[in-house]
């Protein structure tokens, strides 16, 4: 893959999780909201269509004339103030596009994981993370994993989600479509505007926490996870090292589910705790599950389908 393109897939993910946002504050009338996340990435999108331009050869499919068009349009609905229309051309035109981008890449090209990449991401875990063994420190070994049942998917963003096993049951972390979207709209659920801490169970591939903590800007995270696969599959697919470095949030190994137990004994009142529904379907362990089950009623509903 060459840099050009590389800048192009890398950029498209970003504005993909702005312009989902933004369409969605758009039809929720937080105009405020929804035209700074716009303003914010005219210059990206301009950025993304020169760049297709430059390399029209490689992007064979996409007319150069429709995307000018596509653009003239967004700016012509910015400026009549025409929200309505607005929200549309983002959502049925430039969100398509910019997704059919990323498919088109993905159809040529062959992208695996970094490795260098990786190893940053592991030695992070293990300095800011608690309760990690050393054994993190060895090679990741994606054989074994995908022969353990998991599986790492492209979705139409670009980015990754994970699909695991259990009891011979394949369920999916992620979405396959809009998955910056589906991050942001649990993450503004679990939201409390008077909590100072979140305490979830459940990493996945981070998508959920990074919302999160955007959301609650000062608040600190506490991220619990039985699962070792879950967290190398994680540091290998995703782009969680801002999530590392991130001093309000801690990662912890709690292959029992014990740890998340006490935290939720001791709760108080500026504390909340949530879970990530697919990470509990992934517990082996059947006194981790009961754990969890005591805590959230709705689980025990759930389960009971």
């Amino acid at each position: 893959m060459t840099q050009n393109i590389r800048d192009i897939f890398e950029q498209n993910i970003k504005l993909l999780g702005m312009m989902e946002k933004s369409v969605l504050y758009f039809r929720e009338q937080q105009f405020d909201k929804a035209l700074g996340l716009l303003a914010d990435s005219i210059d990206r999108i301009k950025f993304v269509i020169e760049a297709i331009i430059t390399d029209r050869e490689y992007f064979n499919l996409v007319a150069t004339e429709s995307m000018l068009v596509m653009l003239t349009g967004i700016l012509d609905a910015k400026r009549s103030r025409d929200f309505i229309l607005l929200a549309d051309l983002m959502e049925l035109q430039l969100i398509n596009f910019l997704i059919g981008v990323q498919e088109l890449i993905i159809s040529k090209e062959e992208i695996s994981f970094n490795e260098e990449s990786y190893k940053e991401n592991i030695n992070l875990l293990l300095e800011q993370g608690s309760g990690f063994p050393d054994q993190l420190k060895e090679p990741i070994n994606t054989v074994n994993l995908l022969e353990s049942g998991y599986h790492i998917e492209f979705t139409s963003c670009g980015q990754m989600t994970l699909a695991a096993e259990n009891g011979g049951v394949k369920f999916y972390y992620h979405t396959n479509n809009k998955v910056q979207l589906e991050a942001f709209l649990l993450a503004r659920h679990w939201y409390q505007k008077d909590k100072t801490k979140y305490i979830i169970y459940g990493l996945g591939m981070g998508y959920q926490v990074k919302e999160l903590q955007l959301m609650a800007e000062e608040a600190e995270i506490e991220v619990y996870e039985a699962d070792l696969n879950v967290i190398q599959l994680a540091c290998a697919f995703a782009d969680i090292k801002d999530l590392l470095m991130n001093k309000r949030i801690k990662l912890i190994y709690d292959p029992k589910c014990e740890l998340f137990k006490e935290q939720l004994i001791n709760l108080n009142e500026r504390e909340a705790c949530n879970i990530h529904y697919p990470s509990y379907k992934n517990i082996k362990s059947s006194e981790g599950k009961a754990i969890l089950t005591e805590a959230f009623q709705w689980l025990k509903e759930v389960e009971a389908y």
